[in-house]
């Protein structure tokens, strides 16, 4: 597996097989892979880290990337619903990202701006023109739409950056990996006391996360992200769909890229809350059709 690869996985998060996660009643860790010592264990996390916390500066900016998505939203039980929207970065597996939600009938479109890193923020405005206003963390665990799965919590990523205890190595998704866990913090319980903790298993070679799970009391994941496919798009690999499965619902809101745009010449001040009210300056030819 390529480099180009394992950086989609770190932008769809995780890769595993649906009936894995249904059937596992505990982060599955199986087979051969080189146990860890303490020192490897934290240099292995910090590798990460460093990734997803890169500095930007003015030559990350011609490698920025552009996504057209629609979100399908599939209940238990009733009708499916649709969304579109847009996310786009300073570079693929980037900390930073912005993603709009296209409006539907008189509503006004929402953009967010996420900045992952040791200090993990996130922004919203509702139309062009308007301030940017930071999100406080009781609004990450609030759906992005209402009735869908997703939240600014699943795209901001801030377990990254909590303090991880190394549990185990084995096989993760079919790659010899490492498990991680990450209790949630106090400020966190405060919000929902039934918080738990998030697994996630970091691949031997690549540094990249294979695969993530929420929990809340209990050995059941309250919810799961699962890539189901990725796409060559010129020389790389990108993320096709990835699914957002609500343990307790059982429904599921698949994020699908339907359009990409890559090696974008983007100005930094657009992955600013200060130029988060601007319109992107990437016309529709620049987009693929995937």
């Amino acid at each position: 597996m390529g480099r180009s690869i394992l950086v989609a996985l770190i932008v769809s998060l995780f890769g595993v097989s649906s009936s894995e996660l249904l059937s596992s009643k505990a982060f599955p860790a199986r087979g051969f892979a080189k146990i860890l010592s303490t020192e490897e264990a934290q240099e292995k996390l910090n590798r990460y880290r460093s990734l997803v916390a890169a500095e930007s500066n003015a030559s990350v900016y011609h490698q920025a990337y552009s996504f057209r998505f629609r979100l399908r939203h599939m209940p238990r039980r009733g009708e499916e619903t649709i969304r579109q929207g847009c996310l786009s970065g300073p570079f693929i597996g980037h900390g930073v990202s912005r993603l709009r939600l296209y409006a539907e009938g008189n509503a006004t479109d929402q953009v967010y701006l996420f900045r992952n890193g040791p200090v993990h923020k996130a922004w919203r405005v509702n139309k062009v023109g308007e301030t940017s206003s930071e999100l406080i963390p009781k609004d990450w665990f609030v759906p992005l739409i209402e009735g869908m799965n997703q939240t600014p919590f699943d795209l901001l990523m801030p377990f990254v950056f909590w303090e991880g205890k190394y549990e185990k190595s084995g096989k993760v998704a079919g790659r010899p990996a490492h498990v991680f866990h990450f209790p949630y913090p106090e400020w966190a319980k405060k919000i929902n006391p039934n918080f738990s903790h998030i697994a996630m298993g970091i691949d031997d070679t690549y540094d990249a996360p294979l695969r993530v799970e929420n929990y809340a009391a209990g050995y059941i994941p309250q919810s799961e992200y699962i890539l189901q496919s990725f796409k060559k798009l010129q020389d790389r690999w990108i993320v096709k769909a990835i699914d957002f499965k609500d343990g307790k619902t059982r429904s599921n809101t698949r994020f699908e890229i339907t359009e990409a745009a890559v090696d974008l010449d983007l100005d930094a001040s657009l992955f600013s809350p200060s130029g988060l009210s601007r319109n992107l300056p990437v016309s529709g030819e620049m987009y693929q059709s995937l």
